[in-house]
């Protein structure tokens, strides 16, 4: 996200030696309203049946590289 110039600059203008020096990443966490997050594509439109469902969507999860749904596991 920053330029080499940028970063050379600030290696150059740092108060600790050396190269160790690793610049942060910068995480934002946005916040959108459904008619947003609609129109941005974040998520898509549900019928109305599905909107007056408040359950999370379903979780997937993986072991040794396979999708294993949780409830649908096989039991011996």
């Amino acid at each position: 996200m920053i330029e080499s110039a940028a970063i050379r600059d600030m290696t150059e203008a740092s108060a600790y030696p050396g190269k160790d020096f690793v610049v942060p990443k910068l995480y934002v966490k946005i916040h959108y309203c459904i008619s947003c997050a609609i129109h941005a594509h974040i998520v898509r439109v549900r019928s109305v049946e599905g909107r007056r469902n408040r359950a999370p969507p379903q979780r997937f999860r993986y072991k040794d590289g396979k999708k294993v749904i949780p409830g649908q596991e096989k039991k011996n």
